[in-house]
Order: structure tokens, then sequence, then C-alpha cells
């Protein structure tokens, strides 16, 4: 290896750099400038694109005035237990991020994010804290108010390495390539701090860390390249549960390559393989989608199949979060599942047991699904024609593990150790997601602004090298 070495001259300097646009950069950026600092932004992208841009339900906080309102009874303690007993992370992180994430909810009402009353609840959480807003105009809000404070923002800026002091091993900057053609040396007054998003377009790092998701669909954004994590592992810095960072997201339509499909379960539909056969608890009380979708893709093909019935396209399914997906419809299970090429016996077989226990026990006892959506509502027979399917996939999106980090948001080494001037937060690093655990879905978006916000905390009070 070879280090790039310090420039005699630097092209560009600020107190922060920011390295990465999006759901963490931003708030980062945003409490860098309010502190006084001079601040820059690196963006690979010609435009502000991160994952946030990309989903279609907003954050999760615990302890808010509105589930307050609602006489809903949560508190940060609540999303701390929710943190260690089902997504089993580290509980240094997860107590920072539990007793800050307020102070984020009330930081974006101040930025203009204009969260309402309209709560639901993500699958996997044990309280109702879930927040609906576009990812789109949250970006849009991020970005709008980095800039007000001042913020430098670069676009089609691509950070290739960190530049090091060999001596101090402290980082002093970053060798940037501009509009894929020449290289500049930005530097760091105070500390770089890496909010590059995961690696899901990079196929080598994928089939590093992952190789069973080099099949799936990718749908994370564009610019996960997963450029922070090569720069940070080149000086030494140590990881945090990588082996999940690559983990299945929500299910897509085959055809349409679009679609959240877990929204078929969430309105009271089944999920059969192609022997008619459920595997899962579609409502996905105790587990993320992620790990229902993995399982979908244990089953024979590779596929697997989103079942409703009318009253449930009519009244509880959500057809906007179904893109351009069409489904095949039919009179009859036996129908629909010929037209779907699946065994037409094991399906009326499964929907006629599910409905039974619902009538005899009011669950199913199967998969001992309770609820009709994560902790809320009951179980809905499967039992009024037409009946609906769509042939489903799996898909990635948001990563679950990485660059390890301290509650401070300091980037560490394999001792413990901080790599002094060098702060990490979003989806590049891990920590709160352990083995064999679920994530809690919308906290990635809470996690990211949160520890971005708390990583320029700290930055700022660096000394000037």
């Amino acid at each position: 290896m070879v280090p790039v070495s310090i420039p005699k001259k630097w092209d560009y300097e600020a107190d922060i750099v920011v390295v990465g646009a999006g759901t963490a950069g931003l708030p980062a950026a945003w409490v860098a400038a309010e502190a006084g600092a001079k601040v820059c932004v690196l963006e690979l992208l010609p435009y502000t694109a991160p994952s946030l841009s990309l989903i279609n339900v907003g954050p999760a906080f615990a302890g808010t005035d509105v589930q307050k309102e609602l006489g809903i009874n949560d508190s940060p303690e609540e999303y701390y237990k929710d943190g260690i007993e089902l997504a089993k992370g580290d509980p240094a992180l997860w107590r920072v991020f539990a007793d800050n994430q307020l102070e984020t909810y009330y930081w974006c009402q101040q930025i203009g994010m204009g969260f309402g009353k309209a709560l639901f609840s993500p699958p996997g959480h044990r309280i109702k804290r879930g927040i609906w807003k576009k990812g789109p105009e949250m970006t849009r809000t991020l970005e709008k108010a980095a800039k007000d404070k001042g913020v430098d923002i670069k676009f089609s800026h691509r950070a290739l390495r960190l530049i090091v002091d060999p001596q101090t091993r402290r980082i002093l900057g970053l060798k940037v390539k501009i509009k894929e053609k020449e290289e500049q040396n930005f530097k760091a007054k105070k500390a770089v701090i890496l909010t590059t998003g995961g690696f899901g377009r990079n196929p080598e790092l994928v089939g590093e860390f992952g190789p069973y998701f080099l099949d799936w669909l990718p749908t994370m954004a564009y610019g996960h390249l997963g450029d922070g994590l090569k720069m940070a592992l080149e000086q030494g810095a140590a990881t945090a549960h990588i082996g999940r960072a690559v983990s299945g997201s929500f299910a897509v339509d085959v055809e349409s390559k679009s679609g959240i499909m877990d929204f078929v379960g969430y309105a009271g539909g089944l999920f059969v393989n192609i022997d008619g056969k459920r595997f899962a608890d579609e409502g996905m009380r105790l587990k993320f989608y992620g790990l229902v979708s993995e399982e979908g893709m244990k089953q024979p093909g590779h596929v697997w199949l989103a079942i409703i019935d009318d009253k449930m396209k009519n009244t509880t399914l959500r057809p906007e979060m179904m893109h351009k997906a069409k489904p095949v419809q039919a009179d009859t299970l036996e129908d629909l599942a010929k037209k779907m090429g699946i065994n037409p016996a094991g399906l009326k077989a499964t929907v006629e047991k599910y409905n039974r226990d619902l009538d005899t026990l009011g669950y199913d006892s199967e998969f001992d699904r309770r609820t009709q959506e994560g902790c809320e509502g009951k179980p809905i027979k499967l039992d009024k024609p037409p009946y609906y399917a769509y042939k489903c996939t799996g898909a990635t999106s948001s990563f679950k593990g990485g660059i390890k980090i301290n509650p401070k948001m300091q980037v560490v080494n394999q001792y413990g150790e901080v790599i002094p001037g060098l702060y990490a937060a979003g989806e590049l690093t891990g920590g709160l997601w352990g083995n064999d655990s679920t994530y809690l879905p919308c906290t990635m978006v809470t996690v990211s602004m949160t520890f971005g916000r708390l990583a320029a905390k700290n930055a700022v009070k660096e000394s000037s090298w």
C-alpha cells in the first residue's frame, strides 16, 4: 500500500469535511455550521440522492408530543429496550441513540420537516412510533436547511482516499476527484466525517461480505459504492457486524421489479411458495420484512406469491406502495394457483387452515400470526373473491453493519483506539444490529440523523491542526 502523501499546498480548506450529502451527512453539516465551523460536504453524485430520497415511510421516534397526545405510552427507555432485546445491538450505542433521538425529532420540526400526527406500527417494534413522511420531501428539507446555514455542498466530488499524518496517524483531509477529471486535496482542519452509506452498488464488496445476496435486486441509492468503507479500512478501522451489513430488505414484484410486496402482508394477505405453503408471519409482529424476504428466497425457485382477496384490495391494501406492480386475478383460489403455476390443492388447503384458525382460535397457529400489521390489528380471513397474487423476489436496500464507532461517533481500530480526526455515521457504520437479530424498520433514518448530528457536535470540539 502506498500512502497518500501530505500535499505541500491544499486546494481547499474547511474546518469539517463531510463525505456524503445524505441522511447523516446533511444533519452533521448543519450542526457543525451552527457551531460556527466552515463546513464542506463532498457528494459524488451531481445531485442529492441518498437512501432517504427513496423511502416511502419516515423515521421512528419514542416519547414524542404526538404519541402523548394520542395516548401512546412510549419513551426513550422503551426504544432502548427494543434495541437491546430485539436488535441485540451494542448497549453503549443504543444508549446514546435512545437518549438523543428526541432532540433530533424536535430539530426536524425546527428546520421545517413538518411531521404530522399520522403514526403507524413498524414491523418488529413493540410500540407504535413510526411517522408517515415521504423520503424525498425529507431530503429536500435537509438539503435546504444545510444550504441556509452556509454549508458548501460540492456535487460530483468523489472522495478517493484519506490523507493522514504518518507520525500521529491523524486524519488531515482527503484526495478528491472532481467530475471524474482532476484530483484535488481537501484539508479538514478539525475532522472528516464519513457518511457515505452502504456498499450495495459495489458487487465486489457485496461478494466479499454477503455473497448470498449477489443475485438479489439492489434498490439502494446509486452512490452506495462503499467509498467510505474502503477509506476507513485503509486506515485500520475495525468493523462491527460487517457480516450483517448485507441483508434482505423488502420484496419486489418479479415482473415490474417494483412495488413493496410486504404491504400485501400488512394488508392481511398471505405469502406462499410454489407448493402453496406459507413460511412466515406476514404481519411481521416480531421480525422485520428483510428476514421474511430471506425466508422467501429460501423457497423453491427463490420466488413466492403474495396473495390478497377482494376486501383487502379495497380496504386495507395501500395501492400507492404497489408502484408499477400488477397482480394476477382469479375468481377461485384453484384458478389463481393455476395461473401462477403453483400447487392448487396446496394453496387451497393452506388458506382453509388459516381461515379455520382465525375462526376457532382467533390467531394463526402455524406461524403465530396475531396481528394484521406489526403490533396492530387482528389477522383477517382471506375468503372474499376475486383473489389477487403477485410473484415476489428479494431485494436489498439499507445495510446493517460496517465501520466500528464509539459513542462519540469516532472511528476506532481493532484495539478500540480512536483514529484521530475521523468520525462516521449512518449506514456506513455498524453496532446497532447484532447477529441473529431483527432490524427495527424506520430506525435507520432516525439513527442516521441522530448520529450525524452527534458526530458533528463532537468533531467541532477538535483542535485545528
